[in-house]
């Protein structure tokens, strides 16, 4: 008997391409090295006769980032209309793109399957960036282009949310955390308002509409992850960024809890209303970036009415141990807080999949953090990470930060390329469950060199704000 193999990854982001010809919304740049992988596993099957399937566990291809043309050009920075289209030809458009200028990373896979012995498929769920992979034409091509068609279209399975095999359970992870990136049916990523469209959840207009203007201005805003964490660092170390964020996430996202009470003496509307009031003009923001600054009362404050803001918006959820210690908590710290809170809920969720569907290995992606973990139930919890670049930036100093805006390559360009694997004896039974690496771990960038020296006003902010955190 074969003894097999499962091979996991998830959250490669695969994008547009063209990072080196300027475009600065491509987070994928291990073409190289994925293809290197994949052919090794290829040469492990064939010499040890190992049955694999390959599972590609959700966000695969990055099509919230690929402008819908029939042309891409690199260089150029795309209006948001170009991102918006949900339509089928969208997606095909942007599918397009992806192989075209990752045409290694799509052979790669071609090369993978095996219909003989040693057997080896390609299983690929969907994510909250990659529900396009649930039209029947994007199934097709893809077929096409994995040369999984006819005989052999048995060895490629495309759309589904679930994998559950062997024991093995994995799915993308979206629907456990923050409301704003689930689908109103998980399993079926569609618009109830539009069955024909895929439905792209407040999180992904989001994306589309702000935050990929916003990467191309500054592209090391996507290594810190999830957008919560995001602004509560910027509150700490940029406060104009972190408005500028606010505001846009406030103008896209629906009220997920549409029942609020003003709190006394704040006025009617939810606080999500009251700091779009607030922000409402330009003049107005830059005063609040100001304030946050220079006044610490007002910055404790403002941090609690963000936490409320991002919770009415089903964005933030809040640790029930420190609910009442927001506005007393450094945003920084904050900022780690709610992202260890995203890893608990999944892990919590991965022990109640193992108990009721007796799966022996959990798998999720999605929260960009690599986790194995032995669960209460017994099962072994394992989160692949992500192959685009993470940032940790919580007890970083501000010497750190300021680097980071300075020098965004000596960080970003630092990859984790994690994946699981589920080894089989020959009896069918798993052997082990464990997360590898595709290379070695990466070293930390190096410490800031010189940078430029901060100006009277600068070093005043810098020494109110550590009289802040103390």
């Amino acid at each position: 008997m074969y003894r097999k193999a499962k091979i996991v990854i998830s959250d490669t982001h695969v994008g547009a391409g063209g990072r080196a010809e300027g475009n600065k919304l491509e987070d994928f740049i291990s073409d190289a090295e994925f293809v290197r992988w994949i052919h090794n596993l290829i040469d492990e099957s064939n010499q040890q006769g190992i049955e694999m399937d390959f599972i590609i566990n959700g966000d695969w291809i990055e099509f919230l980032q690929i402008p819908a043309v029939d042309q891409f050009q690199p260089h150029l920075q795309y209006d948001s209309s170009y991102y918006t289209d949900v339509s089928e030809t969208a997606a095909l458009k942007r599918l397009e793109i992806a192989h075209e200028w990752h045409p290694s990373v799509f052979l790669a896979l071609s090369d993978f399957l095996n219909p003989g012995l040693p057997r080896r498929t390609i299983t690929i769920l969907f994510g909250n960036h990659d529900p396009e992979l649930v039209y029947p034409a994007v199934q097709q091509r893809l077929r096409q282009m994995l040369n999984a068609t006819g005989a052999e279209a048995d060895l490629v399975q495309f759309g589904p949310r679930i994998y559950f095999k062997d024991g093995v359970y994995a799915e993308h992870g979206n629907a456990y955390v923050e409301s704003v990136n689930r689908f109103t049916d998980p399993d079926h990523p569609f618009d109830p308002k539009n069955p024909q469209l895929i439905e792209r959840p407040s999180g992904s207009h989001f994306v589309t509409h702000f935050f990929n203007q916003l990467e191309w201005e500054r592209p090391w805003v996507d290594g810190v992850h999830p957008l919560t964490a995001l602004i509560f660092y910027a509150l700490a170390f940029e406060p104009g960024l972190a408005l500028r964020v606010l505001k846009a996430f406030l103008q896209v996202a629906p009220d997920i809890f549409l029942e609020i009470s003003a709190a006394p003496g704040t006025g009617a509307g939810s606080v999500s209303e009251q700091l779009l009031a607030q922000m409402a003009t330009p003049e107005q923001e830059a005063e609040m970036a100001a304030r946050l600054q220079s006044d610490p009362d007002f910055a404790r404050t403002m941090q609690a009415q963000v936490q409320e803001a991002l919770r009415e918006k089903g964005m933030a959820p809040t640790p029930p141990t420190i609910a009442g210690a927001v506005a007393d908590t450094p945003p920084e710290i904050r900022a780690r807080e709610i992202t260890e809170y995203y890893w608990q809920l999944l892990e919590e969720a991965a022990d109640k999949i193992a108990r009721e569907q007796g799966a022996q290995v959990v798998l999720f992606g999605h929260i960009h953090e690599r986790v194995q973990k032995q669960l209460p139930s017994g099962a072994t919890y394992l989160n692949t990470g992500t192959w685009v670049w993470k940032g940790d930036f919580s007890t970083a100093p501000d010497r750190v930060w300021q680097d980071l805006m300075v020098n965004p390559d000596k960080y970003s360009n630092v990859r984790d390329l994690t994946y699981a694997r589920i080894d089989y004896d020959e009896n069918g039974a798993i052997s082990q469950a464990r997360l590898l690496r595709v290379g070695n771990e990466p070293s930390p960038p190096p410490a800031p060199g010189p940078l430029p020296e901060p100006g009277l006003w600068t070093r005043f902010l810098l020494w109110l704000k550590s009289m802040f955190r103390k």
